[in-house]
């Protein structure tokens, strides 16, 4: 049997990686021993197919070869053979032949095609042949219509081989090996600089499986094995020689080269050794990740593989079609707070504490991983706020020309322990000048600020925030008709929250209530709360600002959840 253990934050990745390729395979493992996964060694037979049929069938449906081989792209193209009559329909499938012919023409599906052994179709040649069905300025769609039904011929002869499953098992894991896997990890296996042109199962195979099943014989001699000197860096396991082991050079902005860089290591002696086994779990951090278009999230609960597993099953494949990094991230907490709520329902205590979330960025080459706390405390702050998080979900601002996301930004100084306030104020500043429609997200920013300080002197009630609310909407309504005056109300109080000047919040206050003293408006007692709290001050203010630049919305009222 084969033992493994969580460690540290990436081999926890590369564990719930290998999980996934189990599970997909339906070999069996036992998950059920705390922090340790088991299985036997007879799952590492044929693991080079499994490996990439999950990555296939996690990330296959993103690549080119899904694209051309959809339901509804075929569907288009046998239309065309039947006849089409707009426009639209004629530049749809001009681009599709462009894609087509330069999808089929580039290196990742022209290393594969020597492979395609049981394929008699030529996709290279097929693919230089195709050309767009072009129409002068006199001719109408119908004009070119026995072109386009012998080019759509053509393009559904094509289609029908990629459809074969041997076209399936080269070529959407040689682009996945590019756009997914590089991400992760190269230079070795099927991504060295000479196996391009080579079967990456085969590749795979020998470095890491072919490794892994070599050291497991030679353990077998336990009086042999019981003299080897040199311990794996993540299991117990022993090595007799560097010659035996691996070391992680090969894991993107992770590890150091020995031969190159000896001086990171004591007296320039290597000290690191990785056993073969672990290096097939290193492999599987591509699949440990859950990835929308470059964008991977991690949730480091290690409390248990079980519950490693649980909270980082997110499904890409239900609900959304077109999932964003805003989703990708609104998802994966949903099954942290999910969690919560499970806990609370049994009256459990709380068991999150300090679990690490781990981001992804295929884009930034300097720092593609970037680490966050999510501790007791903020998780609970954040189940507080789930419905507040899950509004602003896909909900943007323009702001000096770029869109900027709510979520995003929120998220951000959630994570690291900052204030709101800058943000109020910038999106309350769009909204006066009439950029910013968004006035319920606004007001969900600062309910989860003000969430924030629950349990203290500084937290006020939602009945207690809609009371301000309403009563700044009650103000506006004095000044209907007056829309100069009340945004130049809305501008001194804006500047006084974002100075964080009580009294000259409240000297504008008492004028603008005194100009409508015929109204029969008596200024709030709530404002008394607000001179000796800072955090108070603001919450106040902006519940308050909120309210005076129109939203009037309860609570219990359905709130809109168009983009802003």
């Amino acid at each position: 049997m084969i033992e493994l253990q969580l460690d540290d934050v990436l081999y926890n990745i590369g564990i719930l990686g290998l999980c996934r390729v189990l599970d997909s395979a339906d070999l069996p493992s036992d998950k059920k021993n705390g922090q340790t996964i088991t299985f036997a060694e007879s799952n590492l037979n044929n693991f080079e197919e499994h490996y990439f049929s999950a990555l296939v069938d996690l990330y296959g449906s993103e690549t080119s070869y899904y694209k051309m081989v959809n339901t509804n792209s075929k569907q288009f193209v046998k239309k065309c053979i039947e006849g089409i009559t707009e426009e639209k329909e004629l530049e749809r499938f001009n681009t599709l032949i462009d894609n087509m012919k330069r999808w089929l023409t580039s290196n990742s599906y022209k290393n594969v095609y020597p492979f395609l052994t049981e394929i008699p179709y030529d996709f290279e040649a097929s693919a230089k042949a195709f050309k767009k069905v072009n129409k002068k300025k006199k001719e109408t769609v119908a004009d070119v219509q026995l072109q386009v039904t012998e080019m759509a011929r053509e393009l559904l002869e094509c289609l029908s081989f990629l459809e074969h499953k041997q076209a399936k098992r080269y070529i959407v894991p040689r682009i996945l090996s590019y756009t997914v896997i590089r991400g992760f990890w190269s230079n070795v296996s099927l991504l060295n600089s000479n196996a391009s042109k080579k079967d990456l199962y085969v590749e795979y195979k020998n470095y890491f499986i072919q490794a892994a099943e070599n050291y497991l014989e030679t353990k077998k001699d336990q009086k042999k094995y019981a003299k080897n000197k040199l311990t794996c860096a993540c299991c117990d396991n022993k090595m007799k020689s560097a010659t035996e082991a691996f070391d992680l050079t090969w894991v993107q902005k992770v590890g150091v080269d020995a031969a190159r860089k000896s001086s990171h290591y004591w007296d320039h002696q290597r000290d690191i050794f990785i056993c073969p086994i672990c290096n097939i779990v290193y492999s599987c951090i591509p699949l440990g990740f859950t990835l929308v278009r470059g964008a991977g999230l991690f949730i480091n609960n290690n409390r248990s593989v079980e519950d490693l597993v649980s909270v980082n099953s997110i499904s890409l494949k239900a609900g959304k079609v077109d999932v964003s990094r805003d989703d990708l991230e609104s998802m994966a907490y949903y099954q942290l707070l999910d969690l919560m709520g499970q806990q609370a329902e049994n009256q459990k205590l709380l068991e999150i504490d300090n679990i690490q979330i781990v981001k992804y960025d295929r884009n930034s080459e300097s720092r593609p991983y970037t680490f966050n706390m999510l501790s007791r405390e903020k998780a609970q702050q954040m189940y507080d706020s789930r419905k507040d998080f899950q509004f602003l979900v896909g909900k943007f601002a323009k702001e000096n020309g770029e869109y900027l996301s709510l979520y995003q930004e929120v998220l951000r100084r959630f994570y690291n322990g900052l204030g709101f306030a800058d943000l109020l104020y910038r999106l309350m500043r769009l909204v006066i000048d009439d950029e910013f429609k968004g006035m319920a997200s606004i007001y969900k920013v600062l309910n989860i600020s003000n969430n924030r300080f629950k349990g203290r002197s500084h937290y006020m009630t939602q009945e207690e925030l809609r009371k301000i609310r309403i009563s700044g909407y009650y103000l506006k309504q004095a000044y209907r008709g007056q829309e100069a005056k009340l945004n130049a109300i809305s501008y001194r109080l804006l500047n006084a929250l974002k100075v964080k000047n009580p009294n000259k919040f409240m000297d504008t206050i008492f004028q603008a209530y005194s100009y409508k003293k015929n109204e029969k408006l008596a200024i709030p007692t709530f404002f008394i709360q607000a001179l000796n709290d800072i955090e108070k001050f603001q919450t106040i203010g902006y519940a308050f600002l909120i309210g005076l630049n129109g939203y009037e919305k309860s609570e219990d009222e359905k709130e809109d959840t168009t983009n802003e």
